[in-house]
């Protein structure tokens, strides 16, 4: 599992997902710090702030600024560029995939309907070693579903 308190980035909009989330890390068992924004304006907030996180996880589906066009922000800003952003989203759909994915998304993760599979895909992703710089992985790994109907 990940470093000693890892710091986390969380921006959605609905305050439900937070929670999924939060509920998802704390069955891990891993050692966080969680801040959370409700728009891409939050996480300027942060940056403006020079707070500095481990891990962002990225709705795409956000009001007034979309999750693809935070996610060119934050890849523009040079002390973010590195950090990797995990999309956590429910679009399927092959253009929003291909374009997080050309913009410097490390994964797309479409959110689960069901804890256990949260917590499964989760699990997964702080199995990785985040603490050096990680290469995005190939097109045919990028996604991670573990949102079985």
């Amino acid at each position: 599992m990940p470093k000693e308190n890892l710091r986390i980035l969380f921006v959605d909009d609905e305050e439900d997902d937070l929670l999924f989330f939060k509920e998802a890390l704390d069955r891990l068992n891993i050692s966080y710090k969680l801040s959370a924004a409700q728009s891409c304006q939050g996480v300027f907030g942060h940056i403006d702030s020079e707070e500095v996180f481990d891990i962002i996880f990225l709705d795409i589906n956000m009001p007034v600024m979309d999750g693809k066009a935070c996610l060119k922000a934050i890849k523009s800003n040079d002390q973010y560029k590195d950090v990797p952003v995990i999309i956590f989203t429910v679009s399927t759909s092959r253009e929003d995939i291909d374009e997080v994915y050309n913009a410097g998304a490390h994964y797309y993760l479409i959110k689960p309907h069901a804890q256990i599979n949260f917590v499964a895909a989760l699990k997964m992703i702080f199995n990785i070693d985040w603490n050096g710089l990680q290469p995005k992985p190939e097109m045919n790994e990028f996604v991670i579903n573990f949102s079985y109907n």
